[in-house]
């Protein structure tokens, strides 16, 4: 303690290198089964040790984490021992109602967050998912991200495209239309809802479009040359019928331009159509769009086609 108040500096002699190995090892064997020629050579490799373990020490090592409550057995197989940890003290224990809550607060935060850092949230909820012993709550835990069943380097990829606006060509499988060619100037990758969506404009029609990044099968090409992302933005005013003592939680997209006891009128400024009728969608009966005339006349020509579907011929 003295040294370490006088340098400020972690030194060899401060620190207890059996409880250090010891955890070293641990975090090894949480990986999988290792053999001591394994094991040796990660302690060899070792940024701050560089030595060798001979077999007796690293039984020590092996005994420290038993007498802790960790479970560690040996098999060998063709002449070779692993040894491997069944069971460890370290389990998480969430119950269905702390579960719950993580999650709620997840789909809270994955709304407003990048998807670089929805990247690292995935692999942490990954991670943790492994020292749940509810299956339930662990498949939950696992595949609480609108990332997940997506492959990561096609979303590496997009968010590569989205940063510089390159236009690519993919083949979509549109659940309208069916499997096609697309070209996209892209503008950006998010979440909506809970789903992944890449967004630009449709060279094809020149309109800003977006779509849903689990139902690309592959990146045709990328077109290197630089274009101008250039396009205009859409405000629609709609009314929102309030209840008492409501508490509506506006978009950062979104303002409040009249207010009375009944009901609101608020504006939504987005370069999306798409963003835009999903959020008036999710209102329901309690929202009416009021303007622009055009993006009226659209919304009804949507609900009436949505009706149409669900009446039978």
């Amino acid at each position: 303690m003295k040294e370490f108040l006088k340098t400020k500096t972690i030194t060899y002699n401060l620190m207890s290198f059996t409880a250090f190995k010891s955890m070293l090892v641990f975090t090894l064997l949480l990986e999988g089964p290792k053999s001591y020629e394994e094991i040796q050579k990660f302690l060899e490799n070792h940024e701050y040790l560089h030595e060798t373990v001979s077999i007796d020490t690293l039984r020590i090592y092996l005994n420290s984490l038993r007498e802790i409550g960790c479970t560690i057995n040996k098999k060998t197989k063709n002449g070779v021992t692993k040894y491997s940890i069944d069971s460890h003290p370290f389990l998480l224990n969430l119950n269905e109602k702390q579960a719950k809550s993580i999650i709620k607060i997840y789909r809270a935060i994955s709304k407003n967050i990048e998807v670089t850092d929805l990247i690292a949230l995935q692999k942490f909820f990954e991670k943790i998912s492994h020292y749940i012993e509810n299956e339930e709550l662990k498949e939950k835990l696992k595949n609480i991200s609108p990332l997940t069943n997506i492959d990561s380097k096609l979303i590496s990829d997009l968010i590569k495209f989205s940063q510089n606006n390159n236009e690519i060509s993919i083949y979509y499988n549109s659940s309208t239309s069916g499997k096609k060619d697309i070209t996209i100037l892209v503008d950006k990758i998010h979440v909506n809802n809970g789903k992944l969506y890449i967004s630009g404009i449709n060279s094809e029609y020149d309109t800003y479009a977006s779509f849903l990044v689990n139902k690309i099968i592959r990146i045709n090409s990328v077109n290197i040359n630089e274009k101008t992302l250039q396009v205009p933005e859409i405000t629609v005013g709609y009314r929102y019928n309030t209840d008492f003592n409501e508490n509506v939680e506006l978009l950062d997209n979104e303002k409040i331009v009249e207010k009375n006891d009944n009901y609101l009128v608020i504006e939504i400024t987005s370069r999306s159509k798409f963003d835009i009728t999903q959020r008036i969608m999710s209102h329901a009966s309690k929202c009416k769009v009021l303007y622009p005339e055009d993006y009226k006349n659209y919304i009804i020509s949507t609900l009436r086609k949505m009706k149409e579907g669900y009446i039978e011929k």
